[in-house]
């Protein structure tokens, strides 16, 4: 072959690259996004879902998520990132199971997906107690008792099972294990609201022996427990085993209001709402949990309470708890028994840094009176490090520079509750601070806001001197002595309707009773450390 023809061919060559790669200039192919597989169906109805791993925690992203329709062809998809999803359904009835490696097994039976928008779906998927259990749900066989025969619910809100209020309505629940390896561990039934931990609100429950697979209880929901709930609604049953797998079932029934409530209404005071933050982990049996929570370990939710004086004819039947995001377009977040004057929201839409707002209206059987609009504003979690004195240091002055350090600087101010106690003698403990012998929570309690010149603030490092106010039981450490240091720490809005608590052993600003000493977060650090002879 000669040398000439080989130069065109590489020309050649040349060329169909480049063409290949579409010349200089060429626009580059256009791509299909890939598909958003949060986004379930294409049917005529809307329902905006959040998966949360307890009331208050974090959502869970990435979990893959079954709904079953009536043709027999589920649809599959997953959490998006931030633990959401969306379903678009026609109208009819439901049910959606969700499985995330680790984490225990979630279903719901019975979501009722009505024309247009649709209600928030609130479901939790907790963490698997031990993930060599198996993750499967539990199954439900629920009846209501006539006498004592137990009979089927009907799946049919034109043929809904009917109780008269006054009766209240007797439930027969049995929970099966769907492995050998767990059992049955609670189970909660309620109307008004998914039921959920008592902290969140009434529930009848029933707990059981380990050593079984089945469990059957009766709960009759009367007087308080139906919450004021009449005409058609709801009845929630929520099951979980010892692996913390989950079932909840929707069961229509009708609440006859057969002794009408006519007591005469008054008015609605003292409206409020106050965001609780904590950065520790809860892990509530309950079916919510909020975006807000802005770690694994943090727990968010709102106090609401509200003051309502009975007339003469007596309580009222109940009162509506209200919610917006904008102030103007409210939707029930629940209703409570006519007693009720406080409960907690753990909704998934809370948010740090989101105005929520509430209202709350008290009702009888023909009439109700609303509060006015309250509003609050989540803080985000912080955290407590870098302890000085730090644990196991020795050598230590006896009038110590105490210091600490924030992750970030929550709210507009902060108040930190500093201790220094004699603890590991087991003899005079409260060497300086008296919360854990007096339950004295303000001797030594110093604000950032100006109002306490000792505490020194530099960036995130805070510092005071040992005994500066000088009600410590001396004005020096004693020699060659251990001691314990603590720092309770707590963010606030200048408004007092949020708060975000670091560490809290003792109550010092909020009571939960999770800690030995009955404070909400007790998994902080604490400093042991032993003094010199100066």
């Amino acid at each position: 072959m000669k040398p000439a023809r080989t130069l065109p061919l590489v020309v050649l060559s040349s060329a169909l690259l480049l063409a290949a790669c579409g010349g200089p200039g060429a626009t580059p192919p256009e791509t299909t996004p890939p598909a958003d597989t949060s986004i379930l169906g294409s049917g005529s109805a809307t329902v905006t879902g959040y998966l949360a791993n307890s009331t208050g925690g974090k959502l869970v992203p990435g979990s893959q998520i079954t709904v079953e329709q009536a043709n027999g062809t589920p649809l599959t998809g997953a959490t998006n990132a931030e633990g959401k999803f969306t379903l678009k359904l026609d109208p009819g009835v439901y049910n959606l199971s969700f499985k995330k490696e680790g984490y225990a097994a979630s279903r719901i039976e019975g979501l009722r997906v009505m024309a247009g928008s649709n209600m928030p779906l609130n479901a939790i998927q907790k963490n698997a107690f031990a993930t060599t259990l198996p993750a499967n749900a539990p199954r439900l066989d629920v009846k209501y008792l006539l006498g004592k025969e137990a009979q089927d619910f009907s799946n049919d809100p034109a043929t809904a099972a009917q109780f008269n209020a006054s009766t209240g309505v007797p439930v027969q629940v049995t929970t099966t294990s769907a492995n050998p390896e767990n059992s049955p561990s609670i189970t909660y039934v309620g109307v008004g609201s998914v039921p959920s931990s008592a902290l969140f609100g009434t529930r009848g429950s029933a707990t059981t022996d380990p050593k079984n697979t089945s469990f059957t209880a009766a709960v009759t929901l009367a007087g308080n427990s139906l919450r004021g709930v009449r005409g058609p609604t709801e009845l929630y049953v929520v099951a979980y085993d010892s692996n913390e797998n989950r079932l909840e079932r929707r069961i229509p029934i009708v609440i006859v209001d057969d002794k009408p409530n006519d007591a005469a209404l008054t008015s609605v005071r003292d409206a409020k709402a106050r965001a609780v933050t904590i950065s520790q982990k809860v892990n509530f049996n309950a079916p919510i949990g909020p975006d807000g929570a802005p770690t694994e370990q943090s727990t968010l939710w709102v106090d609401l309470s509200w003051n309502y004086v009975s007339g003469l004819a007596g309580a009222p039947l109940g009162t509506r708890v209200w919610t917006s995001e904008d102030g103007n377009t409210f939707r029930l977040l629940k209703t409570l028994e006519g007693a009720a004057r406080a409960t907690k929201d753990g909704s998934p839409s809370l948010e740090a840094g989101k105005k929520v707002y509430y209202q709350y209206e008290v009702f009888n059987s023909g009439q109700s009176v609303r509060s006015d609009v309250v509003s609050t504003t989540p803080l985000t979690s912080f955290t407590l490090s870098n302890l000085k004195p730090a644990d196991h240091d020795k050598g230590v002055s006896r009038t110590p520079t105490l210091a600490w350090n924030v992750s970030s600087k929550v709210g507009d101010y902060r108040q930190f509750y500093v201790m220094v106690n004699d603890y590991p003698q087991q003899s005079a403990n409260c060497f300086w601070g008296e919360v854990l012998c007096s339950g004295e929570a303000e001797d030594n309690l110093f604000s950032d806001d100006g109002t306490a010149p000792e505490l020194k603030n530099a960036g995130d490092t805070y510092s005071i001197a040992f005994n500066a106010n000088s009600t410590a039981l001396l004005p020096a450490l004693e020699s060659n002595h251990a001691y314990t240091f603590d720092v309770s720490a707590a963010a606030f809005s200048k408004s007092g309707d949020a708060v975000s608590i670091a560490q809290d052993y003792y109550s010092i600003f909020y009571s939960l009773d999770l800690c030995n000493f009955g404070g909400p977060v007790c998994e902080g650090l604490v400093s042991n450390f032993t003094t010199g002879d100066k």
